[in-house]
């Protein structure tokens, strides 16, 4: 999110991250991976669970789509530091506009499945 907030925030939106862990993990990690992302956390999985965000079980986390999308992560340089937090929850994506209303969701099927950013900002600025 970090390497296209500006293009993401030029249609409007404004990018909360959520995570699950203490703040001063929202403190460390944000700070560190997205300084410019708002990034805020719960010790529990309330309002993941409230957006109908799942927890993965080991036929997901170790799905093929799972692994090939971590070892994409890991050939691009990153790795899996300390987790935090409900370390089976499953991320999820949403567009949530100023009234309240989820106008997109999506929910990963495993811990590395997130929407390409380019594709959610063009469906975005496809919107009436």
């Amino acid at each position: 999110m970090e390497l296209h907030r500006q293009e993401i925030e030029a249609t409007g939106l404004h990018i909360v991250a959520v995570g699950l862990g203490e703040p001063k993990h929202a403190r460390h990690f944000g700070g560190k991976l997205a300084p410019g992302v708002e990034c805020i956390t719960n010790e529990q999985p309330t309002l993941h669970a409230a957006f109908g965000i799942e927890k993965g079980n080991m036929l997901r986390m170790l799905a093929p789509d799972a692994l090939m999308a971590g070892a994409r992560a890991a050939r691009a340089g990153h790795s899996q530091g300390q987790a935090t937090g409900d370390q089976q929850r499953l991320p999820g994506t949403f567009i949530i506009d100023q009234g309240g209303v989820v106008r997109y969701a999506y929910y990963g099927k495993h811990a590395g499945d997130q929407p390409e950013l380019e594709e959610l900002i063009r469906w975005w600025r496809e919107q009436p």
